[in-house]
């Protein structure tokens, strides 16, 4: 399963509140001053990773102090895990809307939750100047074999919004617009400017418009290329902030899928940032100086049953009977079909090759000669995904195919050289006849070139995939970019999957 829930759980704990426990409360309230804190100390403590539990720390007990643990706990918690060390995966957060306190605080805390966000500002603060910093660094960088990388800039600026969801210069480096007082996608703007109404059964859609169209009108579904659909199957449209979905299954399906493909969109903006935006584009945004715009929809089809989906597409992919989904670059379309017991990192996969090759200007030729697998790895690596509370995680020895990457390492002794992958195309590596094993290697290769040596071949990697998307990249441009050999990076891989 792809998304294993993590959340802890957030069922309110009633506290019996003692007549002498209601007094320590009050005197700690009166005692409690945000602004003292660490007056005793010359140094000034930065409120995030080991800095953080002492800035915390009057507010923890405070909070112990008035019997409320729950909170206590969350401020306790609130870092995330990279903060506070090494981790061998990436950490996606959630971004709220606004900053709004939770459902389950207690009224007589709602002082000391203020002074945790009065905090939170400071964090925001921190990581505002940090991500600053680095935008200024790669832009006047003596540019090493050509890449400048806005990888750990993106990842400052949304820690940003994850501490003020309001601050402006990151919403609108990130890409959002201010709409009314609320910060949204562009496409979300346009469509509330045609007087459009979104909601989770129907998506966007003018008030009292139908749904339910003749599949004669879908030229997608209809194209000279693919077999006609039976007569009386009716089509489901759904448009999402960012997908159209024509479907022959139920509108339930296409919103689930809709759904899913939008959270996916948003990961993927965390894991490849460097894909998604230059240091100087952020560094214009952060000034004012450009500006989001809305962009196409990408498209979709979701078919009702498997052979509908065979049927459709057989014409143009034999093989097609051996996926479950597939991204078809000539039409730039995801095909889908509706099946309980369909795996749902097929939707993560497939949908990371339409953003790759969608968000911007690409070439459609894009691993047809060499580097296929680097695409193929991208898409695996999104197979990784765990949900948790502070959002997810992506990537990590035990997460996605990974795990069958090391046995095929470790135990089969599979294993292809760097320098053979990068030599073939697209029909060479989805021809050949351990594609399997060859995939499960894809896998263990993408988590090592994301987080392998505390993320050292991070940038590379995804630069190489700007510039293979580009039609840009040669045969030896990854290992360039990496300042090593593949011999050396072929050992350093194996010894990655061989730590414990």
């Amino acid at each position: 399963m792809l998304l294993s829930t993590k959340r802890t759980n957030t069922s309110t704990m009633k506290v019996e509140r003692s007549p002498v426990l209601l007094l320590v409360c009050l005197v700690s309230i009166g005692l409690f001053c945000p602004q003292r804190l660490h007056a005793e100390s010359e140094l000034t403590l930065e409120p995030v990773g080991i800095g953080w539990n002492d800035c915390c720390l009057e507010i923890v007990r405070n909070a112990q102090a008035c019997g409320d643990r729950r909170l206590a706990t969350y401020i306790q918690n609130w870092p995330l895990p990279d903060e506070l060390g090494p981790i061998h995966c990436q950490i996606i957060v959630n971004i709220d809307e606004k900053l709004l306190k939770p459902a389950w605080l207690e009224k007589s805390s709602e002082h000391l939750w203020t002074s945790f966000v009065q905090l939170r500002q400071q964090r925001a603060l921190y990581f505002f100047e940090r991500a600053k910093d680095e935008i200024r660094k790669q832009r006047k960088a003596s540019v090493h074999n050509g890449m400048q990388s806005s990888n750990n800039s993106m990842r400052l600026l949304i820690r940003v919004l994850r501490e003020n969801p309001n601050h402006k210069m990151s919403r609108r480096a990130l890409g959002y617009v201010k709409h009314g007082d609320r910060w949204v996608w562009p496409n979300v703007a346009r469509q509330i400017a045609q007087k459009k109404e979104y909601s989770s059964e129907d998506g966007w859609l003018r008030p009292l418009k139908k749904t339910i169209q003749s599949s004669s009108q879908s030229s997608t579904l209809t194209s000279s290329k693919l077999r006609t659909q039976p007569s009386d199957t009716t089509q489901q449209q759904f448009d999402s902030d960012h997908w159209h979905i024509e479907s022959t299954a139920e509108l339930s399906d296409a919103a689930a899928l809709a759904k899913r493909l939008e959270t996916t969109r948003f990961i993927w903006r965390q894991v490849f940032g460097g894909f998604v935006l230059t240091p100087v584009e952020l560094s214009r945004r952060i000034a004012g100086q450009a500006r989001p715009r809305p962009t196409s929809l990408f498209k979709v089809v979701l078919l009702a049953n498997r052979a509908e989906y065979i049927n459709s597409l057989e014409s143009l992919e034999p093989n097609i009977g051996r996926t479950l989904g597939v991204y078809w670059t000539p039409t730039q379309t995801a095909w889908f079909f509706a099946n309980q017991d369909t795996d749902i990192r097929t939707v993560e996969h497939e949908a990371t090759h339409q953003l790759f090759a969608e968000t911007w200007p690409t070439s459609p030729l894009a691993g047809s000669k060499h580097g296929m697998w680097a695409l193929e790895a991208a898409a695996c690596y999104m197979e990784s995904l765990e949900e948790t509370d502070f959002g997810f995680t992506a990537g990590g020895r035990q997460s996605g195919r990974v795990p069958a990457a090391m046995e095929r390492l470790l135990d089969d002794n599979f294993f292809l050289p760097l320098r053979q992958l990068s030599k073939r195309g697209r029909s060479a590596l989805q021809n050949d006849p351990e594609l399997p094993k060859i995939y499960s290697q894809l896998s263990g290769l993408a988590d090592f070139f994301m987080n392998g040596e505390r993320g050292r071949y991070r940038d590379a990697f995804i630069e190489y995939l700007v510039r293979l998307y580009r039609g840009t990249a040669e045969q030896e441009t990854l290992w360039k970019l990496c300042g090593r050999s593949p011999e050396e990076l072929d050992a350093a891989y194996k010894r990655y999957l061989s730590s414990s």
